[in-house]
């Protein structure tokens, strides 16, 4: 169950991602899970913007997995390359490819192919099902740790618990509205000013912990 503090911050989240949330076309309700994937895959240590220029002609070029099992390595290079780490990425995506006729659904499967972390597993299969599941990048962990600093946990195992319960059925929206609540306002200088949490924030009403 959770507190009235973590509901509030909760039901408000959603309500500001209404108003506040950042338009990608990766974020279209119909893409598929493959295009999901493509994206999250991509959007690890790499900006959104660049991700942006790249992700259409991407797609374009390269539809499903049969097409990336088809095309050499060399040709994901080259496309890729834009958005950097392309050889990494590119290996992991033939091996994905030729051992995959389509995307396993499930977080502990994702998790078994190359390169493929929690974090991607869990926002592919939220943001592609609605499938309430927590996503845990720095950007995430820096507004919970501000916004509950008295009780959010150190190990991330415990982080995955804390931040599980307070998935609302709702979870695509919240998710998404929580990574841009993190790109937007709780940045690391943050502007708390402009903030709805402020009234249940721990950081916010002890200035002098401010890290």
């Amino acid at each position: 169950m959770l507190s009235e503090v973590e509901r509030r911050f909760q039901t408000n989240l959603v309500e500001w991602g209404k108003e506040n949330r950042r338009e990608y076309p990766w974020r279209e309700s119909n893409r598929t899970l493959y295009e999901f994937f493509v994206a999250e895959f991509f959007l690890t240590q790499t900006p959104d913007d660049k991700v942006a220029a790249v992700y259409p002609s991407f797609l374009e070029r390269f539809p499903g997995l049969d097409t990336i099992a088809e095309t050499s390595e060399d040709e994901l290079v080259e496309v890729i390359e834009p958005l950097g780490f392309q050889n990494m990425r590119s290996a992991a995506l033939k091996q994905i490819a030729s051992t995959h006729d389509h995307l396993p659904d499930e977080p502990a499967s994702l998790m078994e192919l190359p390169r493929v972390g929690q974090y991607v597993a869990n926002a592919t299969l939220c943001f592609a099902r609605g499938d309430r599941l927590p996503i845990l990048d720095r950007n995430v962990k820096r507004v919970y740790g501000r916004v509950f600093r008295d009780t959010w946990p150190e190990t991330e195992a415990d982080q995955l618990t804390f931040t599980r319960r307070l998935i609302p059925d709702e979870a695509r929206e919240y998710n998404l509205a929580l990574l841009d609540f993190g790109a937007l306002i709780c940045q690391p200088d943050p502007l708390c000013e402009e903030c709805f949490a402020n009234e249940c924030c721990v950081y916010f009403r002890e200035p002098a912990r401010r890290a």
